[in-house]
């Protein structure tokens, strides 16, 4: 099992993962485990476990190059004197300025395009409670954009008003 790991991953730290999410599968799914071609039964495991590892680190690649590509240079810093002029500098901006929990409940939602009760499951609270810091989320998004804007009227309701923030 490792060995077949490591010749699929790119470091023994990664191989080691696998088969530890392997065999963690395995036990959840215990009774699903055929009595003979175990072997063969972990190997498909294995394979889907690193297919998800590798769909994940592109989606992290993904996303990590298109902020680089939407970011600012000096996002958040204080010398800087004119209003931020994209929407999608705008959006970035304000979210530097939120707290941890405010992003993380705007972010499910809008980059790992979860549904409210989704996100609520990840957060471990009921939909009602996911829905009312959603809402408060989004309210102080709004100000802190409205702020970066320079106080520009409409420019931070269109930025905030795209499918992707909307419940």
């Amino acid at each position: 099992m490792f060995a077949y790991a490591l010749r699929r991953v790119h470091t023994l730290e990664e191989a080691e993962d696998v088969v530890a999410d392997t065999f963690l599968v395995a036990w959840r799914r215990l009774e699903a485990m055929p009595g003979t071609g175990a072997l063969t039964w972990l190997l498909g495991v294995a394979r889907r476990v690193i297919a998800d590892r590798q769909r994940a680190e592109a989606r992290r690649d993904a996303l990590a190059q298109k902020v680089q590509e939407d970011a600012p240079m000096q996002i958040g810093t204080e010398d800087q004197e004119q209003p931020v002029s994209t929407e999608a500098e705008l959006a970035l901006c304000g979210l530097a300025r939120l707290s941890e929990n405010d992003r993380e409940v705007l972010l499910l939602v809008a980059w790992d395009d979860l549904s409210h009760r989704q996100a609520a499951a990840v957060l471990g609270c009921n939909m009602a409670t996911f829905t009312v810091r959603f809402h408060r989320a989004r309210k102080r998004l709004a100000e802190a954009m409205k702020e970066e804007s320079g106080g520009e009227r409409g420019f931070h309701e269109r930025a905030l008003a795209s499918k992707d923030m909307t419940p």
